[in-house]
Formats: structure tokens, sequence, C-alpha cells
């Protein structure tokens, strides 16, 4: 991921837009006045072109579109009234836009000057803002949207998180051990996977505090950091391939035979656990080396389906060790008028972040706990956070297209509510 850049944008609105639903004159609505700030630029002179606002009502989940067709630049000083029924609105902006970039290239006469040339590229800008309180008359939303500076080699990303796990239907108990996530090559090259992080986030996506500092622009916070172990080039990835990392590598269906068999697993993570709760750990198959875990017994994925996930790198020059001390993230924040501190946090800084994923239950979402810039929304594996609904469900992330070789590009837009296909069942599990 690249630096980020920064720049303002205030937007104009002009010609029509559409509304897909109205207020009735009865009820209290407000005018909003709507613009946009970008930011994670790659070029100069960025003209949004085109682009959607979606309005969706968090109260009865009524959605109201503003398309956006106006042709518009950052000398633009003025922004158009939508109105809409008094409430809280999740809002997100799709849409596309052009800049200018200058290479330098031979010179046409061959003289043997190289000459710079200015050229137009297009790129997708995308943003989302949960809980936007809309009553009092009138209100301003300067919406943050991010361009989409996608590496068009591609790299790994998240293909599957199995975060139901089982549950025993006999006993009428969650049966643990089965999570796994599936890591896929969505390169056209040989990845290696050795080095490759797994974090888990430490908010979830149901509750909301307001942190103070707030570092979301900057990192994620997290309670995992778990580290595939490698040299560099031990564990190479084929172009369209996964690894698989799960919890226990073991035959689960010896024990449940609606589970699944993990002894092909690539990597488990292994905690220890406790003398009452132990760990399972399969000597054949390589651990995950637990830069940090919250946990002082066994971590599972959350089966409430309420959490962030994500895929980066460390950079080479700051060892575990270093990252434990000085990436600390303890906020603080007010509950029921008394100021709490976070504690078993960590900071981990956006750009190092490949790819993330949040879940949320649907009934229970409250907002993102990362940047908008690396995903928009979420996905789910279930409507609410009960173990036996959410049981045997997993996220699976959509095939984009199939190249001529037969090779899997999934899509990867940084949008997991059109990304993946939620709520489904586990693609490793057997057949019903």
């Amino acid at each position: 991921m690249k630096k980020v850049k920064y720049f303002a944008l205030a937007i104009l609105l002009a010609g029509s837009f559409t509304m897909t639903s109205c207020s009735d004159d009865d009820v209290a609505s407000t005018q909003v006045n709507m613009g946009l700030n970008i930011k994670n630029t790659i070029g100069d002179n960025l003209k949004v072109e085109t682009g959607t606002y979606t309005f969706t009502n968090v109260s009865t989940g009524t959605e109201t579109t503003i398309d956006y067709g106006a042709t518009l630049t950052r000398t633009a000083t003025e922004s158009t009234l939508a109105t809409l029924t008094d409430g809280l609105y999740n809002v997100a902006f799709i849409g596309k836009a052009t800049y200018t970039y200058t290479v330098t290239e031979p010179a046409i006469n061959g003289d043997g000057e190289n000459v710079e040339v200015t050229k137009t590229a297009e790129a997708s800008i995308q943003g989302s803002q949960q809980n936007v309180e809309v009553k009092g008359g009138s209100v301003s939303l300067n919406l943050t949207v991010y361009v989409q500076n996608k590496d068009e080699k591609g790299d790994f990303v998240i293909a599957e998180i199995f975060a139901g796990g089982s549950y025993n239907t006999e006993t009428n108990k969650q049966y643990n051990g089965d999570q796994y996530i599936r890591i896929y090559n969505n390169s056209s090259e040989t990845l290696y996977a050795d080095g490759l992080v797994l974090v888990e986030s430490k908010f979830p996506t149901t509750q909301k505090f307001d942190y103070n500092p707030d570092i979301m622009d900057e990192a994620m916070a997290v309670q995992v950091v778990a580290r595939i172990p490698g040299s560099g080039k031990e564990h190479p990835v084929l172009p369209g391939k996964s690894i698989l990392l799960c919890d226990n590598a073991i035959n689960h269906t010896e024990a449940l035979s609606s589970s699944l068999d993990l002894t092909g697993a690539d990597f488990e993570w292994y905690t220890g656990g406790t003398a009452s709760n132990p760990d399972v750990d399969n000597p054949d198959v390589p651990n995950l080396d637990m830069i940090f875990n919250y946990t002082k017994t066994v971590w599972l994925l959350s089966k409430q389906g309420n959490r962030a996930y994500a895929i980066g790198r460390i950079p080479e020059s700051i060892s575990a060790d270093t990252y434990i001390a000085d990436y600390k993230y303890n906020p603080t924040y007010m509950n029921s008028g008394k100021e709490m501190t976070v504690t078993n946090s960590y900071k981990f800084p956006n750009e190092w972040i490949i790819d993330a994923v949040n879940l949320s239950p649907t009934n229970g979402y409250i907002w993102n706990v990362t940047s908008a810039a690396l995903d928009m929304s979420y996905t789910y594996i279930g409507m609410n956070t009960t173990a036996v609904e959410n049981a045997s469900k997993a996220v699976v992330r959509k095939v984009s297209y199939t190249t001529e070789d037969g090779r899997e590009v999934l899509q990867d837009t940084n949008n997991s509510s059109v990304d993946f296909k939620a709520s489904v069942r586990a693609t490793l599990l057997p057949a019903q």
C-alpha cells in the first residue's frame, strides 16, 4: 500500500439527481448539504466524473440514492441540498474520477532526448460514514472518500472466513476448533506467504465509543497479531491457489460427523491454552508465530461474526519485540460517565495492510472498525449473533472473472458488502 497523500475537494453537485424514496409531509425532514473530501489521491487535476450517494436509514432500512452526474474540479465551491426524513443514516458514495500524471518517454523525433508526457487515467473512488445524524432542518455532510489505488498485479486476498464453526445438535453445544481462514493468491505470479500477518480487530462492529486518540485513518486497532513463519521463500503460493490457516489441524469429523477434516491445513494458530482448557497442536502442521494474543486461553474467531480481520506485513526492519514495545494502543473513552482505558490493544498501520474484511450481524451493525480506505462496508455470517444460527456459516469472496488459462480472479473492490457471498455454507464442509 502506498503512502497516503491528502487533498481536500469541495464538491459542486450540478444537474439533476434521483431520489428513490421521499418523506411524508407529516414527518420532519432536513436538508443535507453534501460535499466530498478525497484522500489517497494518486495524481493531479483530479475530477469526479460520476457516482452515486446512498443514504440508508438505520431504523427503517429505507435507501435513498442520489445520482451524481456533474464534472467536478477542486475549484468547485458549492454543493447541492438533498432532503431526507430525520433520522440516523449510513452513507456511502461510489464513483469514478479522472486524474493526470506525468511519465518520461523517448522523443518521437528519435533524437534520443526523453520528454515528459502528461496522461489521463481513471480511478474508482468510494467512501462511507455510519450513523450520520440528520435533523434540525439543515446539516452539512463532508464525506471522506478514497481513491482506490489498487496494485494491478494483484496480491493475497482473504478468500473465505469460516468463523461460525460447528454446532453439536445432539448436545446443543458449540463445537470448537474447526474454524479457518483461506487466503488466496489473486495475482498472476507466484507469491510467498512467509511473513504474512493475520490480525483481528480489537473493537467489535456492534459497539462503538469515541476513542481518544482516534487512529482509524492511520491504523487498525488489533488484539491478535499472528504471523506465518519463514525466511522469505519457504512457502510459495501459485497464482490462483490458496493457503489454509486454521484453529486445530485435526480431523474434526472423528468428534463431530458434520464438521470437517483439517489435517491438510497449511498452518494452525496455537495458543497453548490452560490446564483446564488446553489448545490442540498438530506437530505435523506449522504453527503461526503469535506476536500478540489478548487471550490467555484458546483464541477463537468471533462466532458472533462481529470483528474485522485483515492480512498484511510488518516491515522487515521491525522485529516482533520492537512491534510489541512501540505499537501499543491504549485509548480512553467515556462509558456511563466514567473514563475507561482500552487494554490489550495494538496499532497495525494501514499502510501495512493488504486486505481487510469487516464482519457484523446485520441486526447489530453499528460501524466499521477499519478505515473506509481498507473496507467501506461489511459482510455477515448471520443476521444475529447466536451460535446455532451462525454454525457452518462463512463468508466467501466472489469470482470476478476467469482468465483464458482457467485462473479465477476474485473480486476485490475494498467493499465487503459486494465482494463477498454472505452467510453461506463453508466451502470445506462436507455436502449436506
